[in-house]
């Protein structure tokens, strides 16, 4: 009777879970209407730009370089990263960071510039633990990648709404 009860109890606790529209991050891939892009960056090999060709290419977009055509230009300006002090502890040093990283992109079709330049950004707050300087630093290092993919999921819900604003004219 117990094992039934907590059969149900958690195939509930899915169907629930699932109706409110609840996925874990990064595994939500919804497919463009975009089927290549160029992509144009003075950063060809910085993080944010691997994260947003892994992306493109797990929503099935194909990536060309940048003397091939392509239906789509998308130019990424430089990543911009900025850090505030927001906290201080007893010792008169920082306890608390403000991170912000922000990016500037464009878009455009044909000529036609769809959307852009636009900046993007993401903040996030960082407490620094005094005591473990060296995983205070990893920490600080995920949490900046945590936002480039931020960034990056940004990005593409933004081409998703133009592309799709294009198909309905």
């Amino acid at each position: 009777m117990q094992l039934t009860l907590r059969h149900t109890a958690i195939l509930c606790l899915s169907l629930i879970l699932v109706g409110c529209g609840f996925t874990l991050r990064g595994t939500e891939q919804a497919s463009l209407p975009i089927t290549t892009v160029q992509l144009v960056s003075a950063q060809q090999n910085s993080a944010f730009m691997q994260q947003l060709r892994d992306a493109l290419a797990a929503a099935d977009v194909s990536t060309s370089a940048e003397n091939e055509q392509a239906s789509y230009v998308l130019s990424v300006g430089e990543e911009q990263a900025s850090t505030r002090t927001a906290s201080v502890n007893s010792r008169a040093r920082a306890a608390q960071y403000d991170l912000q990283l922000t990016i500037v992109v464009q878009l455009d079709r044909a000529g036609t510039t769809l959307f852009g330049p636009e900046a993007l950004a993401v903040q996030r707050s960082y407490y620094e633990d005094i005591a473990n300087i060296a995983g205070s630093n990893e920490e600080m290092e995920l949490v900046r990648t945590e936002m480039r993919q931020e960034l990056v999921d940004q990005l593409l819900r933004r081409l998703r709404a133009a592309a799709n604003d294009t198909s309905s004219q």
